[in-house]
């Protein structure tokens, strides 16, 4: 464990290692992605690096990224207190973790309502999906309501007052009675 100690670094570019065994697909597309998030944004993820090589062990798609926007210097977090089978682990632990969840829709739409002007297809995220499925979810989860069901007690003392009650609910258009006895 590195007990909380975290330094960020500036390393060039031309001194990082890509890992040699990372299993994490970085197509052009999401690179341009990437690429298009550090213009808008800001480059602000530091690369995870070891060894005196500066191997990244997280960021690969980002130097990529990097490099085609034409930065030479990138921020980074040494994670040398690993040893290699935990660098081994961590790169595949760091890359699953973002991909084991979706987004809460609900909060999503929410969110999005509120930036119908910003376009997020520069960041791979097509909004129309979510619309569209959201839209789904409604039609399927929020059907309107057709019947609404009353539990009505009465004193069986007032017979011919409940009959009468009853008779009246019966000649509502709609209405249906049904009687138990407890």
């Amino acid at each position: 464990m590195n007990n909380g100690k975290i330094a960020i670094e500036m390393i060039a570019v031309t001194q990082l290692t890509p890992y040699s065994n990372n299993s994490k697909i970085h197509t052009k597309s999401q690179i341009k992605h990437i690429a298009n998030s550090i213009k808008d944004f800001g480059f602000n993820d530091p690369l995870a690096v070891v060894g005196e090589n500066n191997v990244v062990l997280e960021g690969n798609g980002r130097i990529e990224a990097a490099k085609s926007l034409g930065i030479n210097e990138l921020p980074c977090i040494r994670l040398d207190h690993l040893d290699v089978e935990q660098q081994q682990a961590y790169v595949i632990a760091h890359n699953s973790l973002c991909l084991e969840t979706g987004f809460d829709d609900a909060t999503l739409m929410s969110e999005l309502e509120k930036l119908q002007n910003f376009d997020f297809s520069d960041y791979g995220l097509e909004v129309e999906k979510y619309i569209t499925t959201l839209e789904h979810l409604q039609k399927k989860e929020l059907k309107p309501i057709t019947k609404a069901h009353y539990l009505i007690s009465v004193d069986v003392n007032f017979h011919d007052k409940t009959v009468k009650f009853i008779d009246k609910l019966r000649n509502i258009e709609g209405v249906e009675v049904r009687a138990t006895c407890n």
